[in-house]
């Protein structure tokens, strides 16, 4: 059963309408394997070439990488390969440039025809959001809806203005993640919030393991059509970060 604290246990059948399957991540500090889920290191690269660049032919910073085969199965996303998260490498984190995610649908796990060190390292560390690579495991969990969402504004209506800062604190749900529904630190993305794009991909949120933090508290996402992610095309891929 899905938990709610005594005080909002009255609300159960409305909020349980708003629940979601979400892979939360969490991090352990470890050298990974190039085919492994992890924050920072060496993406899964048989070449140095395979490398994204930017438009203005600069690598981009890698974030991290998702083998689809090592997470709990989520509906509507791919169940093998691997995705792997670029932004520009700038001080603001790519902010307003284009992000690029790279999907590999099959790969190979014989280390002698893969690269073991990010080919870019001392290029993009000094603008990396994190302090340490590391591995990531999966959790998957339901989560309500947050307080972005319009099914929390008509729960919010339901109860006493003294309460409200109890319910977002209890459904303002952050944590790194994939699926699910994404915490803001400040407004909504256009792209989600019009509908357009609608799933969130992943979200990468403080971390006091990992080190992770964009700016001051902040966070990012990624966010994909639905349609899109059906047909594993992750060429427009919508990406946002903001810091308190």
């Amino acid at each position: 059963m899905f938990e709610i604290s005594e005080k909002f246990e009255y609300l159960r059948e409305k909020i349980e309408k708003t629940l979601k399957p979400t892979n939360e991540i969490h991090y352990e500090i470890c050298k990974t394997k190039p085919w492994e889920s992890k924050l920072g290191g060496c993406p899964y690269l048989k070449s140095v070439d395979d490398y994204p660049k930017d438009e203005t032919n600069a690598p981009m910073m890698f974030l991290a990488q998702i083998n689809l085969e090592e997470m709990p199965k989520l509906k509507d996303f791919p169940e093998k390969g691997i995705l792997q998260f670029y932004i520009a490498n700038t001080e603001d984190y790519g902010y307003d440039e284009p992000c690029k995610v790279v999907y590999i649908d099959s790969f190979d796990k014989d280390e002698t025809k893969l690269l073991c060190e990010n080919p870019y390292q001392t290029e993009i560390e000094e603008n990396i959001p994190f302090e340490k690579e590391c591995k990531i495991v999966y959790e998957q969990k339901e989560m309500a809806a947050t307080c972005y969402e319009t099914a929390f504004e008509e729960i919010l209506e339901m109860i006493s203005e003294e309460d409200e800062n109890d319910l977002y604190d209890e459904f303002g749900d952050g944590a790194s993640r994939i699926g699910g529904y994404p915490c803001f630190v400040q407004n909504p993305v256009e792209c989600y919030e019009t509908g357009e794009k609608s799933v969130l991909l992943l979200q990468l949120d403080c971390d006091d393991v990992s080190g992770l933090m964009f700016g001051d508290s902040g966070n990012c996402q990624f966010f994909i059509s639905k349609e899109d992610l059906l047909n594993k095309d992750f060429s427009a891929v919508g990406y946002d970060w903001a810091c308190c």
